[in-house]
């Protein structure tokens, strides 16, 4: 019951974290992404600048630039989002960690056990006092 109990526990903010863990980087890669996109437009609008005085072109490229940077505030925003929750996941599990770890920790697990078994005694007692009535 001990370790199960606790394995129990452990998993699902392992599981999260896992999740947690690919969505960030995957964010992060998509950053780094539509960084180096903006490098590159910015790159293309010199270029073109040197070579054409297109006011219509160079609005575009502005207004691609722009678009990209909004993208990048809106992934950059998730991605603190998403560090908080990483924070609160790690809360978590030094919390559990610290429950696990405490002395008194097999006298609780007891106890809960019995509570648990209480609980359903109790929920079985009424079920059949309705029987009955």
């Amino acid at each position: 019951m001990d370790s199960n109990w606790s394995d129990k526990q452990k998993a699902p903010l392992k599981n999260e974290r896992e999740k947690l863990d690919e969505k960030m980087a995957e964010l992060e890669r998509n950053v780094e992404a539509l960084v180096i996109e903006e490098k590159q437009l910015k790159a293309d609008m010199e270029r073109e600048e040197d070579a054409e005085g297109d006011a219509k072109f160079q609005r575009l490229e502005e207004r691609a630039i722009a678009r990209l940077r909004n993208k990048q505030v809106a992934l950059k925003k998730r991605l603190n989002e998403l560090k908080t929750e990483q924070r609160a996941l790690t809360q978590q599990e030094k919390q559990l960690k610290a429950l696990i770890e405490h002395e008194k920790y097999p006298e609780w697990l007891e106890l809960k056990k019995k509570r648990d078994n209480a609980i359903k005694e109790a929920e079985r007692l009424e079920s059949e006092m309705k029987k009955i009535i």
